[in-house]
């Protein structure tokens, strides 16, 4: 006749702690088969945009096709002159205060979108960047138009268009 042994406390709880862990691993591995599985397949780049992926821009932003309207610096100026516009640069921090139109707000392009409910109201907006044919201004008044803001207008020529003509500029110390 065989002797039972008298229980073990300690033996059963790491019995138990080690049925837990593994029922939490085996639980964590299934999981991750079934993501696995489920998880649709990664879309594939045309050739000609892979060397784009591969080199990282400076700036990275959404391309937004459509047409948008654009402001001369001649027809702009009277209207900074009378505080009657809210004028946007859609550049860098850095691009921003080593030179800018007076008065102007600074948002990058990448963040205009989810700045347009705090934007003034009432007022024309432009934007502008020195691009050679106002492609960032150019999507950020698309964006606005988009998110509800009608009549935002990109400025021909940018930055570079208004310091061409004699109009002041303002800079920021670092």
């Amino acid at each position: 006749m065989s002797k039972k042994r008298p229980p073990n406390p300690k033996q059963d709880q790491k019995t138990t702690v080690m049925v837990a862990v593994g029922t939490f691993v085996a639980l964590s591995l299934v999981s991750l088969v079934a993501w696995a599985i489920m998880k649709p397949p990664a879309a594939a780049v045309p050739a000609d945009q892979a060397a784009a992926l591969a080199t990282p821009a400076v700036e990275e932003h959404r391309h937004i096709e459509g047409e948008f309207e654009r402001i001369s610096v001649e027809e702009l100026k009277p209207l900074v002159d009378q505080g009657a516009v809210t004028v946007i640069d859609v550049r860098s921090v850095e691009q921003y205060l080593a030179a800018h139109i007076p008065g102007s707000l600074h948002i990058p392009v990448t963040r205009i979108e989810g700045e347009i409910p705090y934007l003034p109201k009432g007022k024309p907006i432009v934007t502008y960047c020195t691009c050679p044919a106002e492609e960032s201004s150019g999507e950020a008044a698309l964006i606005l138009a988009h998110g509800g803001i009608p009549g935002a207008k990109a400025l021909v020529g940018g930055l570079e268009a208004w310091a061409k003509v004699g109009y002041s500029l303002e800079t920021k110390p670092n």
